[in-house]
């Protein structure tokens, strides 16, 4: 008994760091669809919940201590891009890359940008929902070659 739990435990931790490969990790172990799909929303779900509330709260401290003649940041490809992709998709367009990013980075960019709107945790709860039908349905499409 302790096992199987340990073994849940485990991909619901797996889950919440790198949410694209716990649907096949779990196809692989030979869980149900339904226990496949529970187990990545409960994953998906913790670690959105966590890695949100936990970097709006960095965040906010950040800002509090932050110098105001501090000076400028220069601007580099990776700082583009996010500031691209939060310019012109909003939450809608992070929230959908949650899938194929990590849930930390993603949710740490969500806090940072868009922690003062109330509908963040919801597009992002929401687009893990989506991920974890679209992920496993596709792990159990492509189940002979996972094992």
């Amino acid at each position: 008994m302790f096992g199987e739990f340990g073994k849940i435990f485990g991909l619901i931790l797996f889950g919440m760091v790198k949410f694209l490969f716990t649907p096949p990790a779990i196809v692989a172990l030979g869980y149900t669809f339904w226990e496949t799909i529970i187990i990545s929303l409960i994953s998906g779900w913790l670690g959105v919940i966590v890695f949100y509330y936990v970097g709006s709260a960095i965040f906010a401290w950040i800002a509090e201590f932050r110098s105001t003649n501090a000076p400028k940041k220069k601007f580099n490809k990776r700082n583009r891009f996010v500031i691209w992709l939060k310019n012109s998709f909003g939450i809608k367009g992070v929230s959908v890359i949650i899938g194929v990013g990590s849930i930390p980075l993603v949710c740490l960019i969500a806090a940072k940008y868009f922690r003062d709107d109330k509908k963040t945790i919801y597009y992002l709860l929401f687009a893990v929902l989506i991920w974890a039908f679209g992920l496993t349905g596709l792990s159990f499409l492509f189940k002979p070659y996972l094992l």
